[in-house]
């Protein structure tokens, strides 16, 4: 299943829709971009809460959680060395191997994949595309996509010129 988030600069705010691989949206984020101690919502498109992403403490290494509707509580913990960047979420076993700073990464089950992540920069914004091969890990792979986003990727904010053609006579 194909799932693809995007972002644009109109939508650090609100909603943000989540479409299948058919272009329908299926989902709907909800939440702040730009704050990473405010929740941000997973809904069906009937605004039905499936899932949640919140910071769970913020100390020296911040500490994040995914509760998903009828699951336990999920945690994201980063193991982070000079040597390697791993991500581990609870509960369900997964690691994370791949570069968040490039976008690309993958979501692992032991030796077997379960997802797939790459992000694009295009000129409405960056899109995230998810490749998920199980349901049951959808609003967890959705949600984790998107905390890694906001991790790794600053608002671009870009000035607005007003160009006019101005031609002066001669005095």
């Amino acid at each position: 299943m194909r799932y693809t988030v995007q972002l644009t600069q109109g939508q650090t705010c609100g909603q943000i829709p989540v479409r299948n691989r058919q272009g329908e949206i299926v989902y709907i984020l909800k939440g702040n971009l730009n704050e990473f101690n405010q929740p941000i919502i997973l809904t069906d498109i009937n605004h039905n809460e499936i899932g949640r992403l919140y910071l769970d403490s913020n100390h020296i290494l911040a500490s994040y959680s995914v509760d998903v509707v009828n699951h336990s509580l999920v945690k994201v913990k980063k193991l982070n060395s000079r040597f390697t960047n791993l991500f581990y979420i609870t509960r369900l076993n997964y690691w994370v191997e791949g570069s968040l700073k490039q976008g690309r990464y993958s979501f692992y089950s032991g030796i077997k994949k379960v997802a797939n992540v790459y992000s694009l920069v295009t000129d409405t914004g960056l899109t995230w595309t998810c490749d998920i091969s199980r349901p049951e890990d959808v609003p967890f792979i959705i949600l984790i996509s998107l905390l890694f986003t906001q991790w790794h990727t600053k608002p671009l904010l870009l000035p607005t010129f007003n160009f006019q053609n101005r031609i002066s006579a001669p005095s």
